[in-house]
């Protein structure tokens, strides 16, 4: 009985770790808590998209479920601290230019990114997918973000149909 429990545990603990080394593909719309409404994309005589519309413009509430979650997210990178060059930490955008020249997205539309091993940013105007681990952390500076990530890697982005 002893060694069917342990068996059965062993199972488990192997299981559990396998899940922990999948990688979740995320949308921003999963950043958004169940019944909630992606933020309208009212762009202004600018150029710029307007998120002052109640309940959209503070809207901080997260999808607890992504917390430990290692996930990989599209998004544009707005650098906060460089070592040697190299980026350290930064805020992931769902669009070019947020947070620098235009308005921020809501917080639950921004994700802070620190990486323990700086990363070569190629191009601030280019796309990137980021891949780390989930965490629902406030950060305030530049701009308010709701979620946090542990950084893991940061390759260009490639469109990749979902068929």
């Amino acid at each position: 009985m002893r060694l069917a429990l342990f068996a059965a545990t062993l199972a488990l603990s192997w299981a559990a770790m396998a899940a922990s080394d999948e990688v979740r593909t995320l949308e921003w719309d999963d950043l958004l808590p169940p019944g909630s409404i992606a933020p309208p994309q009212v762009i202004s005589h600018t150029g710029a998209p307007i998120f002052d519309d109640v309940p959209y413009g503070v809207n901080t509430k997260t999808v607890p479920e992504l917390a430990g979650v290692r996930a990989r997210l599209p998004g544009f990178v707005v650098p906060l601290d460089t070592v040697d060059g190299k980026v350290s930490s930064l805020l992931l955008v769902p669009y070019f230019g947020a947070c620098i020249h235009q308005p921020p997205p809501p917080p639950n539309q921004i994700v802070h990114v620190r990486f323990a091993e700086p990363v070569v940013l190629e191009s601030m105007y280019a796309p990137v997918w980021i891949t780390g681990v989930m965490k629902l952390e406030r950060y305030s500076g530049l701009a308010e973000s709701s979620y946090a990530m542990e950084g893991q890697a940061m390759e260009e982005y490639r469109y990749e149909s979902a068929e």
